[in-house]
């Protein structure tokens, strides 16, 4: 059989996107040439620094189909026909592609989910390849598809523009097909492989072919090896609390932005001990939550920031902040932030807005963390207590969130199939 893998990932780094890089970690230690179907997007030059001087890159051949949001439409450019025509465009350029070389693997990514398409073309014109499906989020009754609140909000044409991407970019059928004809699926912790197994009918089947793997890091990059060697001594003027992403749908901070309103209402100079800095896409109707409840002097907003800057920002903040997605306290919650292993690596204060169900909670809690639970008293007392503790030096072992370790049964899998 071959010893050549077909990676369908969409965006691929150094594109920094929340999946490009989860998709480079999967198969970097794979012993194999690997070739990439892609779509440009701007390039991280802190990504693409770790990345040239990372060996294993070499086994990478990209070929770019058409620029990203080519692709992916984008509200702004409402360019849906465009990207009909290039979602086309590169199911038919991975196929042709598949039909050329003799591919023993071919692996597809979750986002965006018209991969997952591409790669079940591809395994229907080469019965013989076996097909990897990653899956870093359910497609198939996502709770962000439902969360009535948030449509609400919307006006009338940004909800026809809201189920036009979700009917084209995060079709529930993308899931089911991969289910269903995917040979090996990837999820990235049991209550995401739990919520999504338990909609089918063939649960052992599904279980059977699951595999966990887990948020990783890579030892001999300076961006990871920077967050393990930060400086507990840092000193700011106030208190830092620092988000990093987008803050939208279900991840809800009423209550926590309630809990600011009221602290700065019972305590004395409470602006003077605590500014929180958030880096990436805020909800408009909590930027009026906060003018509203006269809180705006303790918020400073930033766009997004490259990788590397991300890390500095980290390693200067005295909390880093979490804020998870809240679902119903019945409900399983199967998200878990893409940040949480850089929090895990750094050892430092985090504050986790959460729920029960959730892998977030799980995990942080199993490594010494106290997460909050999303209830107006618990988030009053967890911010008093941050604000208020002298610095906690954390320790832990992350050796299972390694690479080569958290990747070991997946390189095994797929080095049995190519030889």
């Amino acid at each position: 059989m071959s010893k050549k893998l077909l990676a369908i990932t969409g965006g691929f780094v150094p594109f920094n996107d929340t999946v490009t890089l989860l998709s480079y970690k999967h198969l970097r230690l794979i012993d194999a040439d690997i070739d990439v179907v892609a779509l440009k997007g701007p390039t991280d030059e802190g990504l693409k620094n770790v990345i040239e001087a990372d060996l294993n890159a070499r086994k990478f051949h990209i070929e770019y189909v058409c620029n990203y949001d080519e692709a992916v439409a984008t509200f702004e450019k409402k360019n849906v026909i465009q990207g009909i025509f290039n979602i086309f465009k590169y199911k038919k350029e991975c196929v042709r592609k598949s039909l050329k070389q003799d591919y023993g693997i071919v692996y597809s990514s979750s986002i965006p989910s018209f991969t997952h398409w591409a790669a079940y073309q591809v395994k229907k014109k080469n019965p013989n390849i076996k097909w990897i499906a990653s899956f870093s989020d359910p497609l198939y009754k996502s709770p962000y598809k439902f969360d009535k609140e948030t449509l609400n909000e919307y006006s009338l044409i940004t909800k026809i523009g809201f189920y036009v991407y979700i009917g084209i970019y995060m079709n529930a059928w993308y899931e089911k097909i991969a289910m269903k004809y995917a040979d090996k699926i990837i999820y990235i912790c049991e209550e995401q492989r739990d919520f999504m197994i338990s909609h089918y009918k063939n649960k052992d089947s599904l279980m059977n072919k699951s595999l966990i793997v887990p948020l990783n890091y890579i030892k001999d990059w300076d961006i990871y090896s920077k967050l393990m060697n930060q400086d507990l001594n840092i000193i700011n003027e106030k208190k830092v609390f620092s988000h990093f992403g987008r803050v939208y749908g279900l991840r809800k901070i009423d209550l926590f932005l309630l809990a600011l309103k009221e602290l700065k209402e019972e305590e004395e100079n409470f602006a003077e001990k605590i500014i929180f800095r958030q880096y990436g896409e805020f909800n408009s109707r909590y930027m009026k939550m906060i003018d509203n409840y006269g809180i705006s002097d303790l918020f400073e907003f930033s766009n997004k920031i490259s990788y590397d800057q991300v890390i500095d920002m980290m390693k200067q903040s005295d909390v880093v902040v979490l804020f998870d997605t809240i679902l119903s306290r019945d409900e399983l919650q199967p998200y878990l932030p893409s940040k949480s292993l850089e929090y895990i690596l750094l050892r430092k204060e985090i504050f986790i807005l959460t729920i029960e169900n959730s892998p977030s909670n799980r995990i942080f809690r199993n490594l010494g963390y106290k997460p909050t639970l999303y209830e107006l008293d618990n988030i009053k007392k967890a911010i008093k207590e941050l604000i208020g503790n002298d610095k906690i030096e954390y320790s832990y072992d992350t050796s299972m969130y390694e690479n080569s370790i958290a990747t070991k049964k997946l390189k095994e899998y797929i080095e049995s199939k190519l030889v």
